[in-house]
């Protein structure tokens, strides 16, 4: 069964879809769609002078299987639901939605298409992270203390004036922890568990002028047992260094990246992040993998990782962060609920 894609929005992540569709036998990208034409024709033409649409409902109206949604933040919700509704297997990229209220409303459309809706969180298919959730669950550790969770990365003024979406409010709904931490709060909760309370603080530093939305955060979370996960996230540093997860745990030390794991410094999982043209290394390689997950589950054929898709579970990192930004208004902690 060969499955037709569409990719919506062909922005700097469309290039990671569409290399992870060509790399796939049972499926190839058949059209693409974006309201600036000139950018979305040059896709068209580099992906294989595939169908383009500048109108995202003309697409739906096509004899698609699967749409990916990689637009920006605010049209992620509305174009979930109008591409279920169309008949469409959906691939959206993070968050679901800007607001956990919004996110609802995605998912109570989606649960009326069993397995045919996923959020893009690729850094769960990193070896690293597979690795890591297997040995947390083997019990071999013991049991978890604390988890510390960091993101040190660098986005200046000129990243966000290249596109006018970011750095706002009503269009990115938050800035480093909505944009670039959510990966690592997301695999924080996929491996941790689902926090209960949190309190946390953000602000704007280096870039107050340039954007709008916080560009620091720290906070302190308490997940099931009462264990604390520390969260710092910033984009105001030198470069893009790896965000790192810490499980400090009875039994020993773990650490994860997208690109290791190890066990009390020794190393457990390793291997060299292959990054593809117009991709980031920040951004990881799991794309391939996720969607091979998401096909083999459309198609019914076996795959272990089925179960790293993120459907209703990614409502749980876009619930911690906006409880951070809630929190940081009222300066109280913020209890936290799916």
């Amino acid at each position: 069964m060969m499955l037709r894609f569409g990719i919506i929005g062909c922005g700097a992540i469309a290039h990671a879809h569409a290399a992870a569709i060509a790399a796939l036998p049972d499926a190839t990208l058949a059209a693409c769609c974006d309201c600036d034409v000139v950018k979305g024709r040059a896709f068209a033409k580099a992906a294989g002078a595939v169908a383009f649409y500048s109108d995202y409902h003309e697409l739906l109206a096509s004899n698609l299987d699967v749409v990916t949604i990689a637009t920006p933040h605010f049209l992620h919700a509305t174009m979930s639901i109008a591409a279920l509704q169309a008949g469409k297997a959906v691939l959206c990229e993070k968050p679901l939605a800007m607001t956990p209220a919004e996110g609802r409303a995605v998912l109570a459309v989606a649960a009326k298409f069993p397995g045919k809706y996923a959020v893009i969180f690729q850094n769960r298919f990193a070896p690293s992270l597979v690795a890591a959730k297997r040995l947390l669950a083997s019990g071999r550790l013991g049991k978890v203390t604390g988890i510390k969770a960091t993101l040190t990365w660098h986005r200046d003024a000129a990243y966000y004036q290249a596109a006018a979406w970011k750095g706002q409010w009503a269009t990115e709904g938050g800035g480093v922890l909505i944009n670039q931490a959510i990966h690592t709060l997301d695999a924080l909760c996929f491996l941790g568990g689902h926090p209960r309370r949190v309190r946390g603080q953000v602000m704007t530093a280096l870039l107050a002028g340039a954007v709008e939305v916080e560009d620091a955060a720290m906070a302190t979370a308490v997940l099931p047992g009462g264990v604390p996960a520390v969260i710092f996230a910033t984009n105001d540093y030198a470069r893009d260094d790896p965000a790192t997860l810490t499980f400090a745990c009875s039994g020993g030390e773990l650490t994860v990246t997208n690109a290791g794991l190890w066990l009390d410094g020794v190393v457990q999982e390793a291997r060299t992040i292959a990054v593809a043209k117009d991709q980031k290394a920040a951004w990881g390689d799991g794309h391939q993998r996720l969607f091979a997950a998401f096909v083999h589950r459309l198609t019914g054929e076996a795959d272990p990782l089925v179960g790293y898709l993120a459907g209703a579970d990614a409502l749980v990192p876009l619930t911690l962060l906006n409880g951070i930004y809630q929190s940081s208004r009222s300066g109280a902690w913020v209890t936290l609920t799916e």
